[in-house]
């Protein structure tokens, strides 16, 4: 893949996710720009969509993609359909790689969960009952948050088409050098930064701790290889970890869920939430 073509997959994989959700659906109540954190004069925010319900809702946090440089909590969020299932949705903003190298966006990431923990009960959730999603680089971070921070603290993780090993994936870019978002993400040439992006993966922090995962993949993507989704799946099995991986025939990166698949997406919250 070249340069040119990288770019027009991210540009068009966030592009394509841009969505301006309108008012809420009746007996729902959208929270828009919650500010959970402030970051040297900076506010991060994150919308909460959360249903009606006798009782707090059960909650998913969902992380967007866009390859950790691109994107917007508001960008293709696609578990925003599960409000109609009785759960509570949170989109978090975190910095993006123009504003902080990593590890800014696990932290920003990891303090929003913290915040909600914290003060979700204001708003009509149990946030002990918390599960994460995300896709492509949101993935990334839902699936290495639950695999630090284990089932105590998230019960369950819905990944869709992550990059999970970011020593193969930064070698895989390597030929784009400062172009590539390996060197940009971790300040250096994936040959010197190797420990960091080690630290960096999914796959390093799989244990028994880990909670159950959900994840999908297209057999033809292009930006980030199936194998990916493979290895994490794999060490996760390994390991005595419920995990479910959904290969999609011919589909290639950032493609939305159906109807079905988040029925799917629905019913995996649902028993382990």
């Amino acid at each position: 893949m070249t340069v040119a073509r990288l770019g027009c997959v991210l540009a068009a994989a966030v592009l394509t996710g841009c969505a301006a959700y309108g008012p809420p659906r009746a007996g729902e109540t959208i929270h828009r720009n919650v500010v959970y954190a402030d970051r040297d004069g900076r506010k991060l925010r994150l919308d909460l969509y959360v249903p009606a319900r006798p009782r707090p809702a059960p909650l998913v946090v969902w992380m967007h993609g866009g390859g950790w440089k691109y994107g917007h909590k508001g960008f293709n969020l696609q578990v925003r359909d599960l409000t109609r299932e009785g759960f509570a949705v949170a989109s978090v903003e975190y910095r993006l790689l123009g504003a902080g190298r990593w590890p800014a966006q696990l932290d920003d990431c990891r303090d929003a969960a913290a915040w909600l923990r914290q003060n979700g009960h204001t708003f009509g959730i149990d946030a002990r009952r918390m599960g994460f999603a995300g896709e492509s680089a949101g993935g990334h971070l839902a699936a290495l948050l639950g695999a630090v921070e284990g089932r105590g603290k998230i019960r369950a993780v819905c990944a869709l088409y992550p990059p999970t090993d970011l020593v193969a994936m930064g070698e895989r870019y390597s030929a784009f050098g400062r172009v590539s978002v390996f060197t940009q993400l971790f300040g250096g040439e994936i040959r010197d930064r190797r420990s960091a992006a080690r630290a960096a993966s999914p796959v390093t922090h799989v244990s028994r701790r880990s909670p159950p995962f959900l994840l999908y993949h297209g057999d033809s993507d292009a930006l980030v290889p199936l194998s990916q989704s493979e290895s994490l799946h794999r060490r996760l099995r390994e390991a005595g970890v419920d995990s479910t991986l959904h290969v999609l025939p011919g589909r290639g990166h950032a493609f939305p869920l159906d109807d079905a698949q988040l029925a799917e997406v629905a019913d995996f919250f649902r028993r382990r939430l």
